[in-house]
């Protein structure tokens, strides 16, 4: 899920017999919506959720050990796009007669994920961002400093799931 989807969320509590809105987009909607409209939802589970806030807030850690030339060559909102597009996490759908290539990202699909799966993931993901993204800007005692604040800062965020 793209945070733009996230933050478009509505939320809805069941009162035994019917829905009312748990969110502001919630209650947007509801105040917009005619007398007897018909909406549909997708269902988002919790995990999922946490599993979303946890992975972009681990990622917004990562951004801010940063070096600003970096930053100022890629926004913090293009972040996850960046590192995905470096990995190679994507599909080519389209070649175009100029060798220019028209590509589709990989979904991480969190609400897929057991807690055991997700923890796999962030642990796969990890060493490579050390590797490729932190070890280009940063070495020695300062590159192990900062692989140790993520490793703390990745238990956090574990324990609060």
């Amino acid at each position: 899920m793209k945070k733009s989807e996230f933050d478009k969320l509505i939320e809805l509590s069941y009162v035994g017999g019917g829905w009312i809105p748990s969110n502001e987009n919630a209650k947007e909607l509801a105040e917009q919506s005619g007398k007897g409209e018909i909406h549909t939802f997708k269902e988002v589970t919790a995990r999922d959720l946490s599993f979303h806030k946890g992975y972009f807030a681990l990622l917004k850690e990562i951004y801010g050990y940063l070096p600003n030339k970096f930053k100022e060559k890629i926004p913090e909102n293009r972040f996850y796009h960046f590192i995905k597009h470096l990995k190679g996490d994507y599909e080519v759908i389209f070649t175009f007669s100029d060798g220019s290539k028209m590509i589709e990202y990989e979904s991480i699909a969190f609400g897929k994920m057991s807690q055991k799966r997700f923890e796999e993931y962030i642990r796969e993901q990890l060493p490579w961002i050390y590797e490729n993204i932190i070890g280009q800007f940063y070495e020695g005692d300062i590159y192990n400093g900062i692989i140790e604040n993520i490793e703390t800062e990745f238990e956090k965020y574990l324990s609060k799931l």
